[in-house]
């Protein structure tokens, strides 16, 4: 059995979002936590940083964010996943 995970770094529009966003997806049973996103040049520079089996946890961990009106930028990953 394969128990390998990924971290997806989210990044988000501020860091009322990202906190937001971080309870949100904790209430899913998530791992997730809000942090500074230093690789970010412009913009407040919020991230959502979350634990995911693969890829289709990833994309669900997306889709809970935009249905619950998390605002987010790009995203990047830092495992193989969604970029």
């Amino acid at each position: 059995m394969n128990h390998m995970t990924q971290q997806i770094d989210i990044a988000v529009s501020s860091l009322t979002y990202a906190i937001k966003g971080q309870h949100l997806l904790e209430r899913y049973g998530y791992i997730a936590w809000a942090s500074r996103d230093h690789q970010r040049s412009s913009g407040c520079g919020y991230q959502i940083s979350v634990k995911c089996k693969d890829k289709q946890q990833a994309e669900q961990a997306f889709e809970i964010l935009r249905e619950n009106g998390i605002k987010l930028k790009e995203s990047r990953d830092s495992g193989g996943g969604r970029s």
